[in-house]
């Protein structure tokens, strides 16, 4: 779990355990939806305080709500905290803040410092039932599932050991996943649909599909985020996706065989290859009309764009070179000879270094665009195919034996052997999953010192620190074998220096409290905003648009290792117009405490709006039933829980009283 979930009383303030980090989420990549007279955000001067030789400064600046949103939807917020050293007035850069808003309940006080210590204290710990109403921390690990579908794991909940908050299901078998840059989706192709589906990642629901050509396989987002072109590798062409509409916009004849597209001259080009084609087509992103060609013959593979070299280069399997293209002439400008079985091309993040893959023979070899020339070949690596980049390392998947290759990037200067740290990650080798994938199995963490790995085989996440030689924690993928994985974090994050900035939805209007955590220098500050303008509607929301009621005795006690059905109701508030709630819209959590046992299902429905789950406690204890329905914008914790008693079966007892 990340550093920051494993703060505790006595080292609240610990360097160590206040990392944190975020991506950044802005809808300045998507083209806003028409309005005919555009009303500017809802905001307010900001707060200042100074704390610890730390000067803050907190706004939040709510976006109007778009004419086509539905009724009760909240207001969507941007948060902005610029931190400054109270001495020097310089910007405090690199940091990783924390931050959380709680609406104050009416003639409560503003929190004093103890209160303020002990509120964030308690959101670190992540429970169900102390939430803050906007959470400016908020990650989620994506898996990409053999059953056609995808995981959705909270890290941040304190309990059990698989943490999954939802299931997607994009109906068929997956090849490939894009999450688009403001963080709003993911495409996911479906060769045997023949369609995209389209994953809403504030509800973690699938929208619907979108008709492509035949067998897409990738799916690449352009850097601005408007386009996405979808490689469909059954008819030769490459379908262009509007991210706005979610529809396609232009069909381009990219020629027979699978497809890969690179972007060049800062996302200006898509550049397509073509396996069984005997040319690399250079395409405009925005106008979608074909620049030129450039003969490369069939066999080419990867592709992927070097801002260093200004150039292109393309995997070409058969002739067993890299193909160095000027983007300008559009000719091979230089051929690269590698070995045979070329399976991954891929830059890192300066754009000098080239890994190439090579499953088959074990060996890495690593180009220096600078030079256009093989400056290492590395061996030692078990079937190995894919590579993906931190700052400090690459990181290559084996896929025979159950580990990871990291290669320090700094000691790829000079004409030493680079340092490569092989790290154990699971049990069982990638190779005894079902099926390997296309999509990455590695992804980087917010922090940018370590990585989720999936471990298909072994049906779990790990999650490993840069420094350490095994993995600092294992995450559960409820019997799933997870083929890739992704971060979808919507954290706070430096966009300039000093200044950090998260998205997040607010449903009602209020004072509320301002909980600030800042690392270096350690300091927890807490302040007030006041936010007017969300709609009433908003906030009928907020209070529940379901109404949950228990149809089985809350104080009756239960025997463990029997099973009993437990009936509630779930019903649409009075006055809210709502339509009845469907089973499968629902989520049933059901957890020990303390203890690590979790159980989550879909209740069967026995009258309308009347729901009930078999419960079967294992053993004695105390256990939690939670309900939510993310399509209402219910997560679980927000309706009422209940707290069920168990008690040791009459057998186990006996047993116990004949031991003694």
């Amino acid at each position: 779990m990340r550093k920051r979930l494993l703060v505790t009383a006595a080292g609240l303030l610990s360097v160590g355990a206040l990392t944190a980090g975020g991506l950044f989420l802005s809808n300045a990549t998507r083209p806003p939806a028409p309005v005919a007279a555009p009303l500017p955000p809802i905001t307010a001067p900001p707060v200042s305080v100074q704390r610890e030789g730390v000067s803050l400064s907190f706004d939040l600046a709510l976006a109007p709500r778009p004419l086509a949103a539905e009724r009760g939807s909240p207001l969507q917020g941007t948060a902005r905290l610029v931190l400054k050293d109270v001495k020097t007035g310089e910007p405090l850069q690199g940091r990783r803040p924390l931050g959380w808003l709680s609406l104050r309940q009416k003639d409560d006080p503003p929190l004093d410092d103890a209160a303020c210590k002990g509120r964030v204290k308690t959101y670190l710990g992540g429970l169900l039932s102390a939430r803050a109403e906007v959470d400016l921390n908020a990650y989620w690990f994506l898996t990409l599932n053999h059953d056609h579908t995808l995981s959705v794991i909270n890290p941040q909940i304190a309990f059990g050991r698989t943490k999954l908050q939802s299931l997607v299901s994009v109906g068929g078998a997956v090849a490939d996943w894009a999450l688009l840059p403001d963080r709003s989706a993911v495409y996911v192709t479906v060769p045997s649909n023949n369609t995209v589906s389209v994953v809403d990642t504030e509800r973690f629901l699938a929208l619907r599909p979108v008709r492509v050509g035949r067998q897409p396989g990738r799916v690449a987002v352009a850097p601005d985020g408007r386009s996405a072109w979808v490689s469909n590798d059954g008819d030769g062409t490459v379908s262009v996706l509007d991210t706005a509409s979610h529809t396609v916009v232009a069909t381009v004849e990219a020629g027979p065989g699978r497809h890969e597209v690179a972007f060049s001259d800062e996302g200006r080009t898509a550049w397509l290859t073509s396996e069984e084609g005997d040319s690399l087509l250079a395409v405009d992103v925005g106008t979608r009309d074909v620049l030129g060609r450039v003969m490369i013959g069939a066999g080419a593979g990867a592709v992927a764009w070097s801002p260093v070299a200004r150039a292109i280069f393309v995997a070409q399997t058969r002739t067993h070179e890299v193909l160095v293209v000027d983007p300008a002439t559009r000719e091979v400008a230089r051929r690269i000879s590698v070995k045979p079985g070329l399976e991954a091309l891929r830059f890192d993040r300066t754009g000098r270094w080239a890994f190439l893959v090579h499953k088959d023979a074990g060996v890495v070899d690593i180009v220096d665009a600078a030079r256009s020339q093989v400056a290492h070949s590395l061996t030692g690596f078990s079937a190995p195919d894919s590579v993906v980049f931190t700052d400090a390392f690459a990181y290559v998947r084996n896929t025979l034996e159950g580990r990871v290759s990291l290669v320090e990037l700094r000691t790829l200067e000079g004409t030493g052997t680079p340092a490569v740290i092989h790290v154990t990650m699971g049990q069982k080798a990638p190779a005894d999953a079902r099926e390997l994938g296309r999509s990455d199995p590695i992804a980087p963490l917010p922090e940018g010192n370590g990585v989720i790995v999936a471990g298909a085989a072994d049906r779990a996440l790990y999650l490993y620190q840069e420094g350490m030689m095994a993995p600092r924690g294992t995450h559960l993928n409820y019997g799933r074998e997870p083929r890739a994985v992704l971060v979808l974090d919507r954290s706070l994050r430096e966009v300039e220096p000093g200044v950090y900035t998260a998205s997040g939805m607010v449903r009602e209007n209020g004072t509320y409290d301002v909980q600030l955590l800042v690392d270096n220098p350690r300091a927890v500050v807490c302040t007030e905003w006041k936010v007017g303008g969300v709609p009433e509607d908003a906030a009928l929301v907020k209070k529940l648009p379901l109404t949950l009621t228990p149809e089985f005795d809350l104080k009756a006690t239960f025997t463990a290792g029997s099973t009993v059905p437990l009936r509630f109701k779930l019903e649409p508030t009075a006055g809210t117009g709502d339509l009845p709630v469907q089973p499968e819209e629902i989520r049933v959590l059901m957890f020990k405490t303390p203890g690590t046992w979790q159980w989550r299902t879909e209740p069967r429905r026995t009258a309308e709006g009347v729901f009930e789950v078999d419960f079967a406690p294992p053993e004695p204890g105390q256990y939690k039933l939670v309900v939510g329905v993310e399509s209402r914008g219910i997560d679980l914790g927000r309706l009422p829980s209940f707290t069920l008693g168990v008690l040791p079966s009459p057998a186990a007892t006996a047993s116990t009283e004949v031991s003694r």
